[in-house]
């Protein structure tokens, strides 16, 4: 796992040595082993090092294969390299190291661009060939590793970090007020949007081609195979599924590190520790807790790591951790990011660092089996839609949710009309946040959001991902595909990378290897979602490897108990800072809005934690990152 980034000039020039090495040092937790820069007429590479494989000088990046011609830098690992090494041993490529990223250098001479498809594993990486003046870049098809990039006159610039890009423009780029308004509807910025005008996040199974003179080319590699209809037993699946995982666990514990796990307590990481502990004579795992126990998943945790013999670490965490944390992760973000359950991935990071330097996680479960509540929705909100006509939903349902709630069966009338929503929109498309400031848009937004060509700025639409190429998909392929290309990548990865990064640790997900989503995706639904119960099939195999109290009891998801903390110290801190509140003074919000929910929430008259948490992480942004006025070092208490 490591940092990478670099530009290419078009008129051949050669990059500025100064702004390379602030890109790079902007990256520095990516890679505090090693660092590597290579620069050349018309195109400089950088690499901060997490050494993982390998571990002397000769896996350092650049990467250069035999004659030098072609440089190669690598983020991420590459779970099938031994086959590949082998592969191109055969056709006459000289290895000088046992580092996964060299078969990026030679494979990219041996295949080209085809290379990507090749790969096995999660990974951005980028490989300039001098001989035809072009830089390729990829990225992997989930999109576990980040890399964002922009194209302008001069040439094309990349990174593992908008903070590297924004250090090495050193100024020049500007904010998109459009982003703003996402972040504030949605808790993140959908790609390939970001923050930055004209900066763009490479989506995931997307391969491109700069050369100079020339635009960027990109192009998808890889998608989701087209659905099947051949029935399967449920023995049948469940042995496929769990041989599919037990692979991808086994490659994911090669390392010439100390390797353990994230242990939440939920299904998906207990599951993977169990069979992690299979293959292995002794492992760690981390867990994170509250001492509010309704938000604390710790005694499941325990019972799983005494169940796998596991030598088990916990931290539990208070009000004061996430204020000497919150300014440090909003720099490592680089953009706004509202997902506060970025605090907790990030302690247990540091948690899992002092002991090991690769971390096992189960992110990605939810999204092949519909564990999330969305799914489940969805899918009712598809029944409810055959059952009471369409015109009925348009005209009838909207009036009768308005004399409900007229009625004070307020609960009722919004329950009733979320479904009608989602009953009428494409999957995926529903998938606004009512707990953010979606639907209260108009009440909060100042000026700059509201003004301009605002009007023709679709929140909705940026969050949707593109329809599913096959018309006779499922409603709940439709969902999970949308869930993958969308709330997966731009919401939940990020949160990962970036919390786990900046601790320099790297997290591997086994529920994310391609082969395993793919056997998955073929599953028929009800393996999947089963009279409202998600992940159906894979709690059963899970059962059989933990105790079925873990397996079988509420999801709650890895959530700070934010609730409580917006009645404790957290309150003062947005009061304080919205007493000159930049958000107010750019014009991207109205301050009484903010303050009346404060008062409502400290009150205990209504939960507003996520719209106070986005207002605060806004704030602090901007001070932070655009005007370096508070210390990405210091702490709010």
């Amino acid at each position: 796992m490591c940092g990478i980034g670099g530009v290419a000039h078009h008129d051949g020039s050669r990059p500025d040595p100064a702004a390379l090495a602030r890109l790079s040092d902007a990256m520095r937790e990516r890679g505090p082993d090693d660092e590597g820069r290579w620069v050349a007429d018309g195109v400089g590479l950088v690499h901060r090092r997490l050494s993982i494989i390998d571990l002397s000088a000769a896996g350092r990046c650049p990467m250069p294969n035999e004659d030098g011609r072609v440089q190669a830098v690598v983020n991420g690992e590459i779970y099938n390299f031994e086959a590949l090494r082998r592969e191109l041993e055969a056709h006459g490529h000289r290895f000088r190291s046992r580092c996964d990223s060299e078969v990026v250098v030679h494979g990219f001479e041996q295949w080209g661009p085809g290379l990507v498809e090749r790969l096995d594993g999660m990974f951005a990486f980028a490989v300039w060939d001098d001989a035809a003046r072009q830089l390729f870049v990829a990225r992997d098809r989930l999109g576990e590793k980040p890399l964002y990039y922009l194209e302008n006159g001069r040439g094309l610039a990349f990174a593992s970090t908008l903070g590297a890009l924004q250090a090495y423009f050193d100024g020049e780029l500007e904010v998109d007020p459009h982003a703003i308004e996402c972040f504030l509807c949605h808790s993140f910025i959908p790609a390939p949007h970001t923050v930055w005008k004209g900066v763009r996040s490479l989506p995931p199974a997307h391969r491109a081609l700069w050369q100079a003179g020339r635009a960027l080319r990109v192009e998808r590699y890889w998608d989701f195979p087209a659905p099947r209809r051949a029935r399967i037993s449920v023995a049948e699946a469940e042995e496929r599924i769990e041989a599919a995982l037990d692979r991808a666990v086994r490659e994911r514990l090669v390392a010439d590190v100390p390797v353990g796990g994230f242990l939440s307590g939920g299904v998906d990481s207990s599951l993977v520790m169990a069979l992690a502990a299979r293959h292995a004579t002794a492992i760690d795992t981390f867990s994170i807790g509250f001492a509010e126990r309704d938000f604390s998943e710790l005694p499941y945790a325990r019972r799983v790591a005494e169940t796998i013999g596991s030598t088990h670490h916990e931290l539990v965490l208070g009000e004061d951790d996430l204020l000497r944390v919150v300014p440090e992760l909003v720099w490592q973000y680089g953009q706004p990011f509202g997902d506060s359950s970025a605090i907790p991935t990030h302690w247990v990071s540091r948690l899992t660092r002092g002991e090991v330097v690769v971390s096992l996680s189960g992110d990605g479960g939810d999204e092949s089996f519909a564990g999330y509540w969305r799914a489940a929705s969805v899918a009712w909100a598809a029944l409810y839609g055959r059952v009471v006509p369409e015109g009925l939903r348009r005209s009838a349902v909207p009036g009768l949710c308005r004399t409900l709630d007229s009625a004070g069966a307020g609960d009722l009338a919004a329950r009733l009309a979320a479904m009608n929503r989602l009953s009428l929109a494409r999957p995926g498309a529903g998938y606004t946040n009512s707990l953010s400031w979606f639907d209260h848009r108009g009440e909060l937004f100042g000026e700059a959001l509201n003004g301009g060509d605002a009007a023709s700025h679709d929140p909705v639409r940026c969050r949707t991902g593109r329809a599913l190429p096959y018309p006779d998909a499922s409603t709940l392929q439709q969902v999970l595909y949308d869930d993958f290309q969308v709330q997966l990548p731009d919401d939940y990865l990020v949160k990962v990378d970036v919390a786990s990064m900046a601790a320099s640790l790297e997290v591997r997900a086994p529920f994310l290897d391609h082969h395993l989503v793919e056997e998955a995706w073929q599953l028929p639904d009800h393996h999947k979602l089963r009279r409202g119960d998600g992940k159906w099939l894979l709690k059963r195999i899970a059962a059989r490897h933990v105790p079925r109290e873990v397996v079988y009891r509420p999801k709650s998801g890895f959530a700070l108990p934010m609730k409580h903390w917006w009645r404790g110290r957290l309150a003062p801190v947005l009061r304080e800072l919205m007493r000159e509140s930049r958000c107010v003074q750019r014009g991207w919000l109205r301050a009484e809005p903010v303050l009346r929910r404060l008062d409502e929430h400290e009150s205990g008259r209504a939960d507003h934690d996520i719209r106070l948490w986005l207002v605060l992480w806004l704030e602090l942004w901007a001070r932070i990152v655009l005007e370096k006025s508070l210390p990405r070092d210091g702490s709010l208490g």
